[in-house]
């Protein structure tokens, strides 16, 4: 038994550490993801060396020192996402109706044909504008009743589970599908306008994940991330990113972008909302993301119930309070951190 608690304790080790590792490569990427769940591992690893206390070996003691160190390490990326930590948006109550955006966003996972329940889900928070991800044609027609009630919208159905619908009830301007990366991914930019008159810029993203079988490197999502981040940090006026961004919120990646562009995740102090699976209760991860700039507090958000898809929905709730944007701390980048966002938007792309 101690044999195998040895082995199991140097790969938990391996696990956790392997992520410090700065490389593209799908293998290293995969190990950010389950910090969660490394970390319910290492705590029963961890109970059960207890019943060989005291320990004589010098090598169990450095394993189940390793271990602890796992925990400290572990914790350390998770905490800002716990409830016990510093809120990093402002809720806001009594808001003017005329500045707040209502927001729904899913995966609907393209074989889904569960078309009823995700319109059912939309009918139920009755948002004002809508993101759908993983969209081909069949969905398009799925839900072409949304066209009624949202009246600037823009489509890109695809067959290659990359293919997105949004649909708004505000005035949109400059509103385009782009190709940011790849010429099969496409992402939205567009201006929006509240009913106060105020226009928001958004950014809606789907990048493609380093998994094998699709894409073995990370460079292409990196490389979407840190150009949008780049356009964000230039942009002057109140603005949002949103979307399935396949990437866990501990990551590097997610974090320079956080940086980089200075907007806020009202997630961070609320909880993990983990959005994929849908269907695994112990592989779940948040995916799904909304960043905003600070001039918006929170009124809202939650994790929507299952509709078929193998992600949450989110529907998230803001509102354009200008005086915010003195009032909230944005992250900042140093001058190494924006060399390397620069340096990763201008990358080439391995598959």
């Amino acid at each position: 038994m101690l044999i195998v608690l040895s082995v199991l304790s140097t790969l938990l080790i391996l696990s956790v550490f392997i992520s410090l590792v700065r490389n593209d490569f799908w293998f290293f990427r995969v190990f950010e993801y389950p910090r969660l769940q490394k970390i319910a591992l290492v705590m029963i690893t961890l109970g059960c060396w207890l019943f060989y206390w005291p320990l004589d070996l010098l090598f169990h003691k450095l394993l189940v020192g390793g271990l602890v160190a796992c925990v400290g390490y572990l914790f350390y990326n998770i905490y800002p996402y716990t409830i016990i930590a510093k809120k990093e948006m402002t809720r806001v109550s009594g808001v003017d109706k005329q500045n707040e955006i209502r927001i729904f966003a899913a995966n609907v996972l393209q074989t889904n044909t569960a078309y009823d329940k995700m319109l059912e889900q939309v009918k139920t928070c009755d948002p004002d504008i809508i993101f759908l991800l993983e969209t081909n044609q069949a969905w398009a027609d799925g839900v072409n009743e949304l066209k009624e009630k949202y009246p600037h919208q823009l489509l890109q159905p695809l067959e290659n589970t990359y293919g997105l619908l949004f649909y708004s009830r505000f005035k949109l301007k400059n509103g385009k599908v782009n190709y940011l990366v790849q010429d099969d991914i496409p992402s939205i930019e567009t201006t929006i306008y509240l009913p106060s008159g105020q226009a928001v810029q958004i950014w809606g993203l789907h990048p493609e994940p380093p998994v094998p079988g699709e894409n073995l490197y990370a460079t292409a999502k990196d490389k979407e991330l840190m150009k949008v981040a780049l356009k964000v940090r230039d942009c002057n006026l109140p603005c949002f990113v949103f979307g399935d961004l396949n990437d866990v919120a501990w990551s590097y990646s997610t974090e320079l972008f956080r940086k980089t562009s200075r907007l806020l995740d009202p997630r961070r102090g609320r909880g993990f909302y983990s959005t994929f699976s849908a269907h695994h209760w112990f592989l779940r991860f948040p995916l799904d993301y909304i960043f905003c700039s600070r001039h918006f507090g929170l009124i809202g958000m939650k994790r929507m119930p299952k509709n078929g898809s193998d992600h949450f929905a989110t529907f998230t709730e803001l509102a354009f309070k200008p005086e915010l944007k003195d009032q909230q701390e944005a992250p900042q980048a140093d001058r190494e951190e924006i060399e390397e966002a620069k340096e990763l938007a201008t990358q080439p792309v391995e598959k």
